[in-house]
């Protein structure tokens, strides 16, 4: 045998056995919203089973499978593992004309509620919790339909204040949220304002993400849900795969840069380049990652330090014959300079005959060196400088070669 509770849903009676209480229950889902009945209520007033008299209510109750439980039980906030939510309403404080009539409370309640949510939008967990839908929808209902009235009611209430730490849900949000229901046009002025802010925040960035990717930021910020600082922590995040934010993103944001175009950043990679120059012969330079180094610094710009004394140590590994402190740069200029003044070219930083002058340290015998070299090569620098040699010194244009080459 069934039953069917008077109401436009799909309603249950519960029986509180220790109490003498009927509840009304509708199933949502994982919630069950649980309706307070008017004490002394009956199964005649609230379902279509007809008493006959004399006939036994606990005996019915269980003949039509109401489910029966005690108070203890049904305080614990769970049947059948789903969620009890209670509507703080019943039947005759809605008014005493419906009170043997379920149907009219159920249907103000949801009703309420669907409008509610047209009117607000489920924009955050707030409005889409079972507790708070449960109290507005209630007071609505109290309010002859009035959604923003039952909110205010609600508002600074204890129970508005648990469910908001219970939700993690912040009043800049909501705040947010009224601006753009009652000034959609200042809404729009502060969202656009936002867009600039994010947009020169990717530009200062050194990289570049979608459009869209700023306007879903901007309307986070804008709603109240994610603070300026976090939507920019988010661009540097996404712009930048060495930031302590990369791993971070809001997950809707990265939702919307799956499958874009994004641009990462370079700042600094420059600055490395420099460094490398500075400090380290450049066959060496392959063994840094510049981009890696670059990001490093941008994360940390007390880094830059570290690396410096990582570079300096590694020229000192293969050119130990100058002090650790004395810059490659230094080093590289100055024979550069002396292999120009006797071979008469720039040397390229990979010739052979720069480097043995670079690791001789000593002017003279990096000398004599290059002017053999210079001769056994037929270099026209070296041998016009040695034939003006031997005219200064003898007049005759002999000289030989072996005391040009030691400077004699």
């Amino acid at each position: 045998m069934s039953y069917k509770v008077k109401s436009d849903k799909s309603a249950e009676l519960m029986y509180i056995a220790d109490t003498g209480e009927y509840k009304i229950i509708v199933d949502v889902g994982d919630t069950i919203y649980v309706f307070d009945t008017p004490a002394g209520s009956t199964l005649s007033q609230l379902t279509d089973y007809q008493m006959v008299e004399g006939e036994n209510e606990k005996k019915v109750r269980t003949k039509l499978g109401i489910y029966t439980t005690d108070n203890k039980t049904f305080n614990s906030g769970f049947y059948n593992n789903d969620r009890l939510v209670s509507v703080p309403i019943n039947v005759n404080q809605i008014t005493p004309a419906i009170a043997d009539d379920a149907n009219d409370v159920l249907k103000g309640f949801f009703d309420g509620q669907k409008n509610m949510i047209e009117i607000y939008g489920a924009s955050n967990d707030l409005w889409t919790d079972p507790e708070y839908l449960a109290e507005i929808a209630s007071l609505t209902a109290q309010n002859d339909g009035d959604v923003d009235a039952a909110v205010e009611m609600f508002e600074g209430t204890p129970a508005y204040g648990v469910i908001l730490e219970r939700l993690e849900v912040s009043e800049s949000e909501l705040k947010a949220q009224q601006l753009l229901r009652s000034d959609p046009l200042g809404f729009g002025n502060i969202r656009d304002g936002n867009i600039l802010n994010l947009e020169g925040a990717v530009q200062a960035s050194g990289g570049s993400i979608p459009t869209e990717a700023v306007h879903y930021l901007a309307d986070l910020v804008t709603k109240g849900i994610m603070t300026l600082d976090g939507a920019k922590r988010n661009i540097i995040g996404a712009t930048d795969k060495y930031s302590t934010y990369a791993d971070k993103l809001d997950a809707g944001f990265v939702g919307v840069l799956e499958g874009k175009d994004i641009t990462l950043t370079k700042t600094g990679e420059e600055d490395v380049q420099t460094l490398l120059d500075t400090y380290l012969p450049s066959y060496l330079h392959g063994t840094i990652d510049i981009s890696k180094e670059a990001g490093n610094i941008r994360a940390n710009p007390d880094y830059e330090d570290t690396l410096v004394a990582s570079l300096k140590k590694a020229r000192f590994a293969d050119y130990n014959m100058y002090d650790e402190d004395v810059n490659w740069n230094v080093i590289l200029a100055g024979k550069k300079q002396l292999y120009k003044s006797i071979m008469g070219s720039e040397p390229k930083e990979d010739d052979p005959a720069l480097d043995a002058i670079i690791r001789m340290n000593d002017t003279g015998k990096a000398t004599s060196y290059l002017r053999e070299i210079g001769l056994e090569q037929g270099n026209q620098t070296v041998m016009a400088d040695r034939d003006k040699a031997a005219m200064a010194a003898f007049g005759d244009g002999t000289i030989r070669s072996q005391a040009y080459v030691e400077n004699r």
